[in-house]
């Protein structure tokens, strides 16, 4: 993939999570070639990854749309993971093997390895490992229905790419919440474990909601 439609994927990808575009509103590609300095080609193929992401759906007549996630599906979906997530973190306090909490380390070290470097792609390194750190987070609990329960809630395509928006800080902010996390279930303590857990969301649907609220521009005025 190269460098150009990179750039085009990570912009509009940030521009989805802050939400410059309203649901249903046609990417069109001659638009953001020529606002992006880029030819049409790099633009398609973000497009297609885009569409591939689930943030973007292509209808017959009308070319590339913006699928819609209102605030209120976003709140939604924090709302269940600050209520389920807690939970499935006091029974890994309990049950995670010694070699799930070193997992889990070994995951947050890569996360924060992946935000202090210069890899063209670290947003997307930093937006998968993090991604893994809570599915297996999830594993570590050990209880099957509560894994079914809250897998489809992180791979939310609107929760996946939110890493898109945060700034270095941010990233690292999430880093030290994870060391918090792995430190209550190194102690087994399940209360701590499923406090450190409700902290790091709130924290994060905090941050989330404030950008899209305060820092959404419309695309065309970017």
């Amino acid at each position: 993939m190269s460098n150009a439609s990179d750039h085009v994927y990570g912009e509009l990808r940030r521009r989805l999570m802050a939400g410059s575009f309203l649901p249903g509103e046609r990417l069109r590609e001659e638009h953001i070639a020529a606002e992006m300095s880029v030819s049409r080609t790099p633009v398609r193929n973000a497009i297609e990854r885009l569409i591939a992401d689930g943030l973007v759906t292509r209808e017959e007549r009308r070319g590339a749309v913006v699928l819609g996630w209102q605030d209120r599906d976003i709140d939604e979906a924090f709302e269940l993971r600050m209520l389920l997530e807690p939970y499935a973190a006091g029974l890994a306090a309990s049950h995670a093997s010694d070699a799930q909490i070193e997992e889990l380390e070994r995951l947050n070290q890569s996360m924060q390895d992946a935000v202090r470097s210069t890899a063209a792609d670290r947003v997307q390194q930093v937006q998968q490992l993090n991604n893994q750190f809570h599915h297996k987070l999830l594993e570590a609990a050990q209880s099957a229905r509560v894994r079914t329960m809250v897998e489809n809630l992180l791979d939310m395509p609107i929760i996946i790419g939110s890493f898109y928006f945060y700034g270095d800080d941010d990233m690292l902010r999430s880093v030290e919440h994870h060391r918090q996390i792995i430190a209550a279930l190194q102690a087994r303590d399940a209360e701590c474990a499923s406090l450190a857990v409700r902290f790091h969301l709130a924290a994060t649907h905090l941050l989330f909601r404030n950008h899209r609220k305060g820092k959404a521009q419309p695309a065309a005025a970017e």
